[in-house]
């Protein structure tokens, strides 16, 4: 394999281990949502700060006498008060952020080997690299897709528990996406930068095949003379 061949698979590993660290951190920080919330009586009087991760979180809420903080248990919630988050968005979410941690470190080990050795394996070989990158990806792309369908149909008009919405909380229009979830996105990008290196690395191969034949060739003329 060509010496540039080799380093621009070798660059792979590199995005696919920056990948899998965003991937990583993704599921074990707590800021996929950020938000603040109000009761309703006195708005004025109260601030409420929350944030949550797709396991677990904080909410910190102050009714004009001190802050006060509650853990906040997602998996609780989700089985007592199915109303908080859609189950299914949140599931697609950890599944595929599962995967793509795992293509990522397939990825990752076949880029190792590629830029060690020369196989002519299809799913270990520079071919074999399009396929875990792409599906790493997808997978990427559809934690992002569930994620966001989950905010917009539900985590933007509550994040509180019954209980605070019963002491006439509120976080309507008051959250927004977290930087864990764009860990995810950055991992995508890592991805689709593999992809595009990949690539490169491919066409240069076509552009080494062309040589020797001209050689040949040549050698052939010069053999009938």
């Amino acid at each position: 394999m060509h010496l540039f061949k080799r380093g621009m698979i070798f660059v792979t590993f590199f995005g696919a281990c920056i990948a899998m660290a965003l991937l990583v951190a993704s599921l074990g920080t707590k800021h996929w949502v950020n938000a603040k919330a109000k009761r309703v009586k006195n708005p004025m009087e109260s601030d409420g700060k929350i944030h949550f991760g797709l396991f677990d979180g904080r909410k910190d809420l102050n009714v004009a006498y001190g802050w006060r903080t509650y853990e906040i248990d997602v998996i609780h919630l989700l089985k007592y008060e199915p109303e908080f988050l859609i189950y299914g968005f949140w599931l697609g979410t950890v599944v595929t952020i599962c995967l793509g941690l795992l293509f990522s470190t397939f990825s990752a080990v076949f880029a190792a080997i590629n830029t060690a050795t020369t196989t002519s394996r299809c799913l270990t070989s520079v071919p074999g690299l399009y396929l875990w990158n792409f599906l790493a990806l997808v997978s990427d792309i559809i934690a992002i897709c569930c994620w966001i369908a989950q905010f917009y149909i539900n985590i933007q008009y509550n994040v509180l528990s019954r209980e605070d919405k019963d002491n006439e909380w509120t976080s309507e229009n008051m959250a927004e996406l977290g930087y864990s979830f764009w860990f995810v996105v950055g991992a995508a990008v890592a991805t689709f930068v593999n992809i595009i290196i990949v690539f490169i690395a491919n066409s240069e191969k076509e552009v080494e095949t062309v040589i020797p034949v001209l050689e040949e060739k040549t050698n052939g003329a010069i053999m009938l003379y």
